[in-house]
């Protein structure tokens, strides 16, 4: 039977899995290129600004390795780009699974 140790240590790595898989979906699908919601292209620090998230977060979450990444983040992005949270998560599921291991 596995330790609590390891149990945390697997839980340690899946956490940080899923935090990297929804920064780069978050990228690819809103940051690619950032845009407005008349789908204009626009920069880093005009999108930060509409969304309400600092232009050092948005960098954080491009970070191919991603972030530990807050809920209000994932939120303010959505809000912005005017999409629900359930589409969201139900694409993210869609690609990634239910299931994430390391």
């Amino acid at each position: 039977m596995p330790t609590n140790s390891s149990n945390k240590n697997e839980l340690k790595e899946i956490n940080a899995l899923v935090n990297k898989y929804l920064c780069n979906f978050i990228t690819k699908k809103f940051f690619s290129p950032f845009s407005n919601q008349k789908g204009i292209e626009i920069s880093q620090n005009q999108y930060s600004d509409g969304c309400g998230i600092t232009s050092s977060t948005l960098s954080k979450i491009k970070d191919s390795d991603g972030y530990n990444i807050p809920m209000t983040t994932i939120y303010s992005i959505c809000r912005f780009e005017n999409y629900s949270l359930e589409d969201f998560f139900s694409e993210f599921e869609k690609e990634y699974g239910t299931n994430i291991r390391p």
